[in-house]
């Protein structure tokens, strides 16, 4: 499969940095916040700048602190931002102004014969608003030389993805670690495959742990698919009866016992309580490639004995994590910073980003989501055959067919539903 362009930037992880040693990170944060090299990790409030420099501000005269106040103060442009998002008018223009020049620089960018989109508009200067022109003559009076957008800004422009959208309206608390005075903090960034182009990776989740945490709180932060597959309901001979899809917290222990492993810098990381241990698989099936193309990995701790501040990590590095059989994740270190006073206090790890899942349609009304797979009903045409609760309920079940299974989709909400919803 040959990739875009635009797919291509898109699907690519890196450049990686050098190596980051955790530990000696947040001692030399450390060193830094408490003072011990004369210098300040973070702005300090007026009460505890020295002494001398307040002594210095004190002994100007009140016009000279005026006036650097007035320098230093970004009140006019705060305010004038205010005052166009907060008018749907001069929001309005901004919006189809942006648009049309966007538009402009696509149709100039591409050369290709294929029909073109319709151009975006924009309103007479003789008919606009007054206030509208107003800010049009304020805006082209703009002096920097790299505010308006050229052709080359063709390569930079896209539109929005499904990756850019969040299903979180607020960040989500994993968890009831609490963040420690010294520690680092460490923003994770989770990848999936493409269904449709196994090349292509997409941001599925975004992440936010402290450096005493440990790779297994990561591993349980990732919201993964599996997660959310319907239990099965067999029979004592083996044969299924049916799925159900409420799940209890003993159900979440079947995904843990099928096992897991991560990679990280050619260490094999797995799971304690796992009855398959998948870091011996690994090392197994890795020997079996050609020694050319066999990778250099060795069986490591467990994930949850291994706390990340032990670790030495690379930024915007691909690591790789495999669980459930064959299900496959990779994620990257995107930052790594000493703990700000605004950040939380506890919760950790937490969720800043999911990406909302892209939901296969009922095909009898082709309306809504589908709610149900069904296997084995003849009335339908084929097998199986995606249909939404509505829709079900109005057909109603077989009478003469007790092979048929009525399979419930995934709910997507292990992850990013609230507690006790």
């Amino acid at each position: 499969m040959n990739l875009t362009p635009g797919q291509a930037h898109e699907a690519y992880v890196g450049p990686s940095s050098e190596p980051v040693e955790v530990a000696a990170f947040v001692e030399r944060a450390n060193q830094l916040r408490d003072g011990s090299e004369g210098l300040s990790v973070f702005s300090q409030p007026s009460d505890a700048l020295p002494a001398d420099v307040t002594q210095a501000w004190s002994i100007l005269s009140e016009d000279e602190q005026d006036r650097i106040k007035s320098e230093c103060c970004v009140d006019d442009l705060r305010v004038s931002l205010e005052e166009i998002v907060e008018s749907p008018r001069l929001m309005g223009f901004i919006t189809s102004t942006h648009e049309a020049t966007v538009h402009s620089i696509y149709e100039t960018a591409e050369p290709s014969s294929r029909k073109k989109r319709k151009r975006a508009t924009l309103a007479d200067p003789d008919e606009e608003h007054p206030e509208v022109a107003a800010l049009r003559v304020q805006l082209e009076a703009t002096q920097l030389k790299c505010w308006p957008l050229t052709i080359h800004a063709a390569s930079f422009i896209r539109p929005p993805r499904q990756s850019d959208h969040n299903t979180l309206i607020q960040v989500k608390k994993l968890g009831t670690t609490h963040a420690e005075e010294h520690d680092a903090v460490v923003h994770v960034t989770v990848y999936n495959r493409q269904s449709w182009g196994q090349r292509v990776l997409s941001r599925c989740s975004q992440h936010v742990l402290v450096s005493s945490q440990t790779l297994g709180d990561l591993y349980r932060a990732i919201p993964c698919c599996s997660k959310n597959l319907p239990v099965e309901v067999r029979e004592e001979t083996g044969r299924i009866l049916g799925y159900r899809t409420d799940r209890h917290e003993h159900d979440m222990t079947t995904d843990v016992n099928s096992g897991a492993v991560m990679c990280v810098e050619g260490v094999l990381y797995g799971l304690d309580e796992a009855t398959n241990d998948y870091t011996e698989k690994a090392i197994a099936l890795a020997g079996l490639l050609p020694e050319g193309k066999r990778p250099g990995v060795a069986k490591g701790p467990s994930m949850d004995t291994t706390r990340l501040f032990s670790l030495t990590l690379r930024l915007h590095e691909p690591y790789w994590v495999l669980h459930s059989g064959s299900c496959e994740h990779f994620f990257a270190v995107t930052s790594i910073r000493a703990k700000h006073p605004c950040d939380p206090a506890s919760g950790y790890p937490l969720t800043t980003q999911i990406t909302p899942p892209l939901l296969d349609f009922c095909r009898v009304c082709i309306k809504v989501p589908a709610a149900y797979s069904i296997v084995g009903d003849i009335r339908l045409g084929e097998s199986p055959y995606l249909i939404c609760g509505p829709c079900w309920r109005w057909m109603g079940e077989p009478k003469d067919e007790p092979e048929v299974l009525v399979v419930p989709l995934p709910k997507y909400e292990q992850g990013w539903r609230s507690e006790g919803a």
